[in-house]
Parts: C-alpha cells; sequence; structure tokens
C-alpha cells in the first residue's frame, strides 16, 4: 500500500478488507473510528475491533436503506412513549443528533455477544443491506423479520448524507461509496485510558498495523467536487 494517510491509501485498503482509522474533526467529537466495510467482518475482526480499539461495535447503514425496511431512529421511537418523550434526542456537547437506530442479533447467533456471533449478525445485515441497494426491496423486508431478533447486541446507524450531519457513520458509508462499495460500514471509536485516543496515538498505531489514517474533510471534500448524491447509485435517492 502506497503510504499510511489519505483518500487514496484509505479506498485501497477498504477494497482489500482492511480497516482505516479516521478521524471525523478537530472541533466535533474529535475522535478517531477504526472503520471497516462490513462485507469483511469475522470473528477475527470483532476481536480486533474490541481489542485494539475499545468503543462499540456499531453497524451503519444509510437512512434510505433503514426507511426502506421500516427503521427508524431510536429518539424517534422513544419520542412516542410520554414517560421517555423526555429523554429521547437530547445532544451531547458536539451537537448532532444520534444515528442509532434499534439493536439486533441474528436469530442464528447463541448469544449475541461472541465475536463469532457479532460477525454474523454483521454478515446478515451486509446482506439485508445488500438486497436493499440491488432494489430488491420485498425480498429485504421478508429477511430483516424472518432473520432477526431485538433487542440485541449490534447497533444500527442510520446515516444521512454529509450535507446534513458529518460524524463516522455518514463519512465510513461516503467512504465505502467512494472506494466504489455499496454503503455498508462497520464502526468503532478507537479508546485510550479515561478519553478518546488521540489523533497523535492513532497516526503512530496505524503506522504500526499498516493501516490507513484518513482525515473526514478528505471524504468531504472529495465528496463536495463530485458534487453528486452517492446514495442515488445505489437506488436510495429517497429517505
Amino acid at each position: 500500500m502506497a503510504g499510511y494517510e489519505g483518500l487514496a491509501a484509505a479506498v485501497e485498503a477498504l477494497r482489500r478488507g482492511l480497516p482505516v482509522l479516521l478521524h471525523d474533526d478537530y472541533s466535533r467529537e474529535n475522535e478517531v473510528d477504526y472503520v471497516i466495510h462490513a462485507s469483511f467482518v469475522d470473528a477475527d475482526r470483532v476481536y480486533e475491533m474490541r481489542t485494539l480499539a475499545g468503543g462499540l461495535i456499531c453497524y451503519a447503514m444509510p437512512l434510505p436503506a433503514g426507511r426502506l425496511i421500516g427503521l427508524r431512529y431510536a429518539y424517534e421511537i422513544l419520542a412516542e412513549d410520554p414517560a421517555l418523550a423526555p429523554i429521547a434526542g437530547r445532544r451531547l456537547s458536539y451537537g448532532d443528533k444520534p444515528a442509532f437506530s434499534i439493536w439486533v442479533n441474528s436469530v442464528h447467533v447463541r448469544t449475541g455477544i461472541r465475536d463469532r456471533d457479532r460477525a454474523l449478525t454483521i454478515r446478515m445485515l451486509d446482506r439485508l443491506n445488500e438486497l436493499i441497494v440491488s432494489g430488491r426491496v420485498g425480498e429485504a423486508r421478508r429477511f430483516f423479520l424472518e432473520e432477526f431478533t431485538a433487542p440485541g447486541h449490534v447497533p444500527v446507524l442510520l446515516g444521512r448524507r454529509l450535507g446534513e450531519r458529518r460524524g463516522h457513520t455518514e463519512l465510513s458509508l461516503h467512504l465505502a461509496m467512494l472506494a466504489g462499495l455499496r454503503p455498508s460500514t462497520v464502526i468503532v471509536e478507537m479508546l485510550g485510558r479515561g478519553e478518546a485516543l488521540s489523533v497523535e496515538e492513532a497516526r503512530r498505531l496505524a503506522r504500526e498495523k499498516g493501516y490507513p489514517f484518513l482525515e473526514g474533510s478528505e471524504v468531504i471534500g472529495e465528496v463536495e467536487r463530485l458534487g453528486e448524491d452517492l446514495y442515488c447509485r445505489y437506488n436510495l435517492c429517497q429517505g
């Protein structure tokens, strides 16, 4: 791989099934996430996510894809309960509405939390995503209702467009599309002792592991240069 930083290295890595360490922005969360395309996730990768990164292992898909199978944001669901509505959708200091939808397990797992279990759930979510973006929405809805149970151990994140939100959810999905891959990613925060892993430490770790380090601004800049809604390439213009 040519170099350990920049968009070209990150695109190449993602296509090869390798992770990218992605920094959002110093003025936002100022966190680095471990990002990998969901189609490449296995038990060994889940083990690395929880031991090397340490944050919450989340599956990301575009909001329009989620809407097609009936998914909503968790704060939308909670807001319908008068007892819980006061806490629904409160924003943290970085300012964005949360991207969380529901948490699921594959119906084929044992407990849901083990590395093999979470890897299986993620692969099933990626299969669901594949059905949606290929236009087989009816089949996707049946697959979702038959193959998953909730609550589970894998949180589903619904990504907006970059013009609406510029979190790791959106950055990772747009990075996947820039790589020519369907928008289906797994992200997990890189943590240190008591705090987020610093950008400097993340860069050091990237060099040590041979994983690319990428600034979110590079993803944003390339999407703006293209001047198009990348979701439309995947039958997701609406939503």
